[in-house]
């Protein structure tokens, strides 16, 4: 690893990860493409992205560009504009804050990330939410306490609106709403995140270790040490097929 912070090359990866789908979800920015930008010095901090329309003559005369491409790009830009909290904080690249802790971290916040940025200067445990531990509590707060990252925040934040209500709403009408659901093994229809998607939709958290507290644990293939723990526990324990029918009731 890159022991130099102003690195090109690690430079040009935050970019990528910024755009990525998992954060701002900007189509058409591939890295190829974000290395020319930056080259050309129009890629400072992410902002900048989205004031690519002052460079717009010098866009459209580059290779592969032209002005149905330039206009591609720039409506996904704009579209990236309306993001949610979980997208945003994904975008910010804080060590460990992928989907599934953006979204316990939305769920606690109420999807507020001024209240998420209050919390964090008023000293907050992160270590207390489920599936955060000590090392992912240093990380937010080391963020914050590295110079630069705060106005990188703030600069973002001007140029975005949050959708409060995309993945806040729940439905309190099925028999996992309130409860704290375990997911253990490989599921046929799901990945990780679009089970915990999923059961945050249905009001229920993702949990993501098994204890006395845990409601249900969805077992898929090759489940391991957390069925094991769920049995001996006496948690009620799901197949996937039975999770889907039970949610389908519900829906």
């Amino acid at each position: 690893m890159c022991p130099n912070k102003d690195c090109e090359a690690k430079h040009i990866r935050r970019f990528v990860h910024f755009t990525s789908k998992k954060a701002m979800d900007i189509d058409g920015l591939s890295e190829a493409i974000l290395e020319k930008f930056i080259a050309k010095g129009w890629l400072h901090t992410y902002a900048d992205i989205y004031r690519l329309n002052e460079h717009r003559a010098e866009i459209v005369q580059m290779d592969g560009f032209g002005e149905k491409s330039y206009e591609r790009l720039w409506n996904a830009i704009q579209e990236s504009r309306n993001t949610t909290f979980e997208h945003f904080l994904v975008a910010m690249d804080i060590p460990m804050i992928g989907s599934t802790a953006s979204r316990t971290l939305s769920a606690q916040f109420g999807g507020d990330i001024d209240a998420f940025v209050k919390a964090v200067f008023d000293k907050y445990g992160f270590m207390d939410l489920e599936g955060f531990g000590i090392v992912l509590h240093n990380h937010i707060h080391e963020w914050f306490r590295t110079p630069g990252n705060e106005e990188i925040l703030n600069l973002m934040k001007d140029e975005v609106t949050f959708n409060m209500n995309t993945n806040q709403t729940t439905n309190t009408g099925n028999p996992f709403a309130g409860k704290t659901v375990v997911v253990t093994g490989a599921l046929e229809n799901f990945t990780r995140d679009s089970i915990n998607s999923e059961l945050i939709r249905l009001g229920a958290k993702a949990g993501s270790s098994v204890s006395k507290n845990t409601d249900f644990v969805i077992a898929g293939e090759k489940a391991g040490s957390k069925l094991t723990k769920a049995q001996a526990l006496g948690v009620r324990v799901l197949t996937e097929a039975e999770f889907i029918q039970m949610a389908g009731e519900s829906a």
